[in-house]
């Protein structure tokens, strides 16, 4: 297997993933590209079955379609070269794991997408077989592209098949791209009609059966897709905190001054969070995982509000419900409020801890060390603390940070003890008489 490091240098803010706002049928979207988040596909793919199944009520598009006439026509196979060479290009680097390359012809695309992408290079060879259909979208010079490719992974002997949509623009030099971004009303009741037509739910249903067949078939194939979604959310993780790091020490070195030791120590202590409250357009399900199948906790109430912690590239999200989390599709909730706070370290603690290591001359020395080295950043205010497990191997480390070092390797179905949970999107945690560090995401 090849160790593709190439990473992105620079990071495009949070912004609506176009998966949330064209997920609506996960079911004949390629497992494939969940599973590997090869290329943080664009889930536009749509079915009727799927969605009287999600949607209590059929949200009314009759008024926002007016403006775009959605026409009946048939697939074209290849018939645009130029939308062939953009998607051989954008395959190219997803294989190579190119970010710079993925960033230039993939318009919006979000920060954790392009991570899994360039993570995702490392189990994939290449791509083979492309075969691109094509409808006219909405604009002019536009297209709806639904991409079937068969992937071929290291150490796998055959190709697995995969069906990946793609919303193709030309901008104003005459250059196309891939729209991950789309915010127009119109623009998005347009690709939900045209995806609902009868020639791309055939053709989404004919790959994914092949795909099934293949994978229900082959426990191999199966086990070694399980690996590769673990290994993945773990890579992902880590390339997050990293740059969170990354961005923390710079801040803090632009911040420098007379009293520069001081002032770094002061900077380091500031975490960015941004979150977003986001409003259910319908009665939608709340779930305890990003999964179709996982449990229903509750239903939400049309225009009941929550805080959105993070979209995730799936077509999910996880929100705050009940002093923890849960999970809702993206796509039936809009985006009506985002607050972005500095949450500075918590002195408070801080002097407690000192107070209580003058008390104890056996630590003195070891906590003030600890209080000089590890500063906490501040409590999530809802997070759940005490007996919890972990859902993936991950991690142990000495610190909130990907660079500290690791005290243990965790694996899933591991009981921990969490002391607190962090904004950050870390989480302190005693294991096997260990006080330590953990992503949170990988908490349940």
């Amino acid at each position: 297997m090849r160790n593709k490091k190439n990473t992105s240098t620079s990071w495009r803010n949070n912004r609506r993933s176009i998966n949330a706002i064209l997920g609506d049928n996960k079911k004949f979207l390629m497992p494939i590209f969940f599973v590997l988040a090869v290329v943080a596909t664009v889930g536009i793919a749509l079915s009727a079955n799927h969605r009287a199944q999600e949607e209590s009520q059929e949200p009314s598009g009759a008024e926002l379609a007016a403006t775009y006439e959605v026409p009946e026509v048939e697939m074209e196979e290849n018939a645009h070269p130029e939308v062939n060479a953009l998607i051989d290009k954008y395959y190219q680097a997803c294989a190579e794991g190119d970010s710079e390359t993925i960033s230039q012809i993939y318009k919006g695309l979000e920060d954790t997408e392009l991570l899994k992408a360039v993570a995702a290079a490392d189990y994939i060879e290449a791509y083979e077989n492309i075969t691109v259909y094509t409808k006219p979208g909405p604009l002019v010079g536009s297209y709806v592209a639904y991409v079937y490719n068969e992937v071929k992974l290291y150490n796998y002997d055959k190709a697995v098949p995969g069906l990946e949509t793609l919303y193709i623009c030309t901008d104003d030099t005459g250059n196309l791209y891939i729209n991950g971004d789309i915010v127009e009303g119109n623009e998005i009741e347009y690709l939900r009609q045209i995806n609902v037509q009868t020639d791309v739910i055939d053709l989404n249903n004919k790959v994914a059966v092949k795909y099934n067949e293949m994978v229900s078939s082959d426990e191999v194939l199966a086990e070694l897709l399980t690996q590769m979604r673990s290994g993945l959310q773990v890579s992902v993780g880590e390339a997050l905190a990293s740059s969170e790091a990354s961005n923390n020490e710079a801040a803090a070195a632009e911040g420098s001054s007379a009293k520069e030791d001081a002032s770094e120590e002061s900077a380091s202590d500031v975490q960015v969070v941004t979150t977003h409250t986001i409003r259910a357009t319908d009665v939608i399900n709340i779930r305890s995982s990003d999964s179709e199948t996982a449990d229903v906790i509750a239903k939400t109430s049309k225009g009941q509000e929550f805080t959105q912690v993070e979209a995730l590239a799936n077509g999910w999200s996880k929100i705050e419900y009940n002093n923890g989390y849960a999970f809702v599709k993206t796509e039936f909730f809009e985006v009506v409020g985002e607050e972005t706070v500095e949450v500075a370290g918590d002195n408070g603690d801080a002097a407690e801890t000192n107070t209580e290591t003058a008390n104890n001359n056996d630590n003195k020395t070891e906590n003030k060390t600890e209080n000089k080295t590890e500063t906490e950043s501040k409590p999530a205010a809802t997070a759940k603390t005490g007996k919890m497990k972990v859902t993936e191997s991950v991690r142990l480390r000495k610190s909130e940070s990907t660079d500290s070092d690791i005290l243990a390797t965790l694996y899933a179905g591991t009981e921990v003890n969490v002391k607190q949970q962090y904004a950050n999107g870390w989480s302190k945690v005693e294991y096997n008489g260990q006080t330590g560090y953990m992503k949170s995401e990988f908490l349940e």
